[in-house]
């Protein structure tokens, strides 16, 4: 097979994936995304970059055939091999990003919310005698929420935040 056909035969086969993604999956439909990979292959990687979200744009074809759709909280398209629909999602109507809030992640956090024009700020309590970062403070004045390490950051459609708290074990 020469390079020309299986380039249409790629293009074709990744526009049935989106056609058929589009008829099951309207646009905010709750997913989780993973944007690097998948968690069978990396666990660890995919932990860090997954998305619990929604979609922002049907499903399109890239120019090489591969179908991708886009999702809250994510510039570009992701692969939809590495988006899978979220039936016990978090999120309730009007949401349309969750992420749990971790040591690791909180900078990445801090430079979203950053692009976005939200204020943030370090969340200080006392541990065991000690003043010590326990999450994040996100905006101001009566709207301000506070996430603590665990605790699940939801993002709402018009702007604001809520938190849902982690569920202690």
């Amino acid at each position: 097979m020469n390079y020309d056909d299986k380039l249409a035969r790629d293009k074709a086969e990744g526009q049935r994936q989106a056609d058929a993604w589009n008829a099951a999956h309207p646009i905010g439909t709750r997913v989780v995304a993973y944007p690097s990979c998948r968690p069978e292959y990396n666990a660890a990687d995919a932990e860090k970059t997954r998305l619990v979200t929604t979609t922002r744009t049907p499903a399109w074809t890239l120019g090489h055939g591969t179908p991708v759709v886009s999702v809250h909280g994510y510039a570009g398209g992701i692969v939809l091999d590495h988006v899978d629909i979220d039936h016990d999602s978090p999120l309730g109507d009007g949401a349309i990003l969750a992420h749990v809030l971790t040591v690791e992640n909180e900078g990445r956090f801090d430079r979203w919310l950053d692009d976005l024009g939200v204020f943030t700020k370090g969340y200080w309590e006392a541990v065991d005698g000690k003043i010590v970062v326990t999450g994040l403070r996100i905006g101001t004045g009566p709207d301000r929420v506070v996430a603590k390490y665990g605790d699940t950051i939801i993002r709402h459609a018009d702007g604001s935040f809520s938190v849902r708290a982690a569920v202690a074990s």
